[in-house]
């Protein structure tokens, strides 16, 4: 019979975990070995300052994300550019490393210049990044190719699939992967146990595994846009709390610079309302410049507007336009939003090692102990002819901002117990320092991400804030298809499943997304879309605006089953390449 980790079974067992502590005394007084860091990156400061900001440009672009940062890099050397930013700008060795800094960047009114936006809302929640260079500040950097016959599935414009039956896109996914420098892990050369903890259960399981490409410079220093020098990767785990060493590719570090280069000028802290026609034609972009406490409003004339605020807020500036100002859109707007199918779970309290755990700080290194990226190895489920069964599963890690929490909060998993997993619990429960032996870094963490319905709805509340609704997308059969086999890998480490904690039933049985897709999505008419193949705003009447766009996750019709920068670049990529300006 098991025996079960509960609250009860563990304080029952404290008594004997704390004798079997003192037996390993000698053991567990000791903190993994740490060799001190020197972050010397240079980083060229990219924002302009907001005194200098002008009453009209050619073009504004609303966003520095992917579709954003894109936009302004490929049209600046032709056209008169101003990239319009909410959150500030970063440069390496400002992002938080312990909970206290990282609780005061979660944006909400209080600290509006927050680097971590989580929305909540009744279903789903949604997390993305909020500064110069957008959500790639604190995401995975991981840069896969979308199954071919995504584009063939419904919402898709026929443009875009013949380019992609033809092969022709490919060359779109060719040019961002230059521009964001991959490259992928070389386990010849450094053991990350938590990868090859994935790669062993899948081979265990007879499933395919690949080893994930990702922007960071694995391999050695990089040479970017702005002329800095990007160090090598020291494998610090901090990924998605910001790379404090700059070794990540993130946007300000490459199609930004650009943008810079060529003339575009860059406004950090501006917080856009909503958009307006005047009578002349052009657009007028009303918002808040947020700064030291103050909030001033600005108000700017352009002649064309990208809208690349991310699918929460690219949706809700349009959203604001049509009940606030002078514009009217698609029926179809805030429609078929999508998580990406994204799932997160965690195998606890295994029989080996993972190294999961990220570093108390980008300062440090563990030789034995190398968290390594985020994510660098992929469990790949998408050989079934069905898109809607296709999905990944990626490990993970902590970031060190978040290890205390997470040893603290897993203290009293109900689960098998054994002398050996009580002690490693026992360990994370008195916070030893010789975390190496705990039961979180004894733990794996597993995002899964596939092809959910896409059914969900993005509306305004009673503040202008957009929220979703998605009444029943925990139902969706990819999400019970996922965790089945996130539950098999677990077996094969003996460790014990557990959800999110905001799936639970006490946690509000909500998802979390990452990768937040649709709302303005494309289609082949205004009946079946809010914008078209290149991301021109279609009128309600007929026809398109002249001069508006928009360009991000917003405009993806359907979940691309795997992390989406990627395809998002590449559309943005083509974008730029054929779109025309007024």
């Amino acid at each position: 019979m098991k025996s079960y980790f509960s609250r009860r079974s563990f304080l029952k067992s404290s008594l004997a975990a704390g004798a079997l502590g003192l037996l390993k005394s000698e053991d567990a007084s000791a903190a993994p070995e740490i060799h001190r860091v020197n972050l010397t990156m240079d980083y060229t400061r990219l924002a302009d300052s907001f005194s200098e900001l002008e009453s009209f440009y050619e073009v504004v672009v609303i966003g520095s994300g992917y579709g954003g940062a894109i936009m302004g890099a490929r049209l600046s050397p032709h056209h008169q550019v101003a990239i319009l930013e909410r959150g500030r700008e970063w440069r390496p060795g400002e992002y938080p490393e312990t909970f206290h800094e990282l609780k005061k960047q979660i944006y909400c009114d209080s600290q509006p210049l927050g680097l971590f936006s989580y929305h909540t809302h009744r279903d789903i929640d949604v997390v993305c990044g909020s500064g110069l260079g957008g959500t790639s500040l604190i995401n995975a950097g991981v840069v896969i190719r979308p199954d071919r016959d995504l584009y063939s599935k419904k919402g898709w414009p026929q443009e875009i699939r013949t380019e992609a039956d033809q092969g022709t896109f490919e060359k779109y996914y060719q040019r961002v992967e230059k521009m964001l420098h991959i490259q992928s892990h070389d386990p010849r050369k450094t053991k990350i146990r938590k990868a090859e903890n994935l790669h062993h259960s899948s081979e265990a399981l007879g499933d395919p595994f690949t080893w994930a490409r990702i922007a960071v410079n694995l391999h050695g220093p990089h040479r970017n846009e702005s002329g800095d020098t990007q160090p090598k990767c020291h494998m610090c785990g901090n990924c998605s709390t910001g790379c404090n060493t700059g070794a990540k590719n993130t946007l300000n570090m490459n199609y930004l610079p650009m943008a810079k280069k060529h003339g575009a000028r860059i406004f950090t802290q501006m917080q856009v309302s909503h958009i307006e026609r005047n009578k002349q034609g052009n657009y007028v972009v009303r918002g808040t410049h947020v700064s030291a406490g103050t909030k001033r409003p600005f108000r700017i004339e352009a002649r064309n507007v990208v809208v690349s605020a991310g699918t929460m807020g690219s949706n809700q500036i349009l959203l604001r336009s049509q009940k606030l100002g002078n514009l009217k859109f698609s029926q179809e707007l805030g429609q078929h939003f999508s998580g990406n199918g994204d799932l997160l779970g965690l195998g606890f309290n295994g029989d080996t090692a993972t190294d999961m755990l990220g570093n108390s700080s980008a300062k440090i290194f563990r030789p034995g102990m190398i968290s390594g990226a985020t994510i660098y190895g992929i469990a790949d489920y998408r050989q079934r002819k069905n898109i809607f069964e296709r999905f990944l599963i990626e490990e993970g890690n902590i970031p060190g901002a978040l290890v205390q929490l997470a040893r603290r909060l897993t203290t009293f998993v109900k689960a098998p117990t054994s002398p050996s997993k009580i002690y490693r619990a026992w360990l994370d429960f008195i916070d030893s320092k010789d975390f190496e032996k705990g039961s979180m870094n004894h733990s794996m963490v597993y995002f899964g991400m596939g092809h959910d319905r896409g059914q969900g709805h993005l509306v305004l509340n009673s503040q202008n804030r957009v929220v979703v609704q998605w009444p029943g997308v925990q139902q969706d059969p990819i999400f019970k298809r996922m965790i089945a086999k996130i539950k098999q890998h677990v077996s094969v480490n003996n460790s014990t499943y557990v959800k999110n904690p905001r799936s639970t039933f006490m946690g509000g049985n909500n998802l979390i997304t990452v990768h937040p897709l649709g709302g303005c999505s494309m289609g082949d008419s205004v009946t079946a879309g809010v914008v078209n193949h290149l991301g021109q705003v279609y009128h309600p009447e007929g026809g398109l605006y002249e001069g508006l766009f928009v360009m991000d996750g917003s405009i993806i019709p359907t979940a691309v089953g795997v992390n989406p920068l990627l395809t998002i670049s590449a559309l943005a990529e083509r974008a730029a390449e054929h779109i025309e300006l007024r």
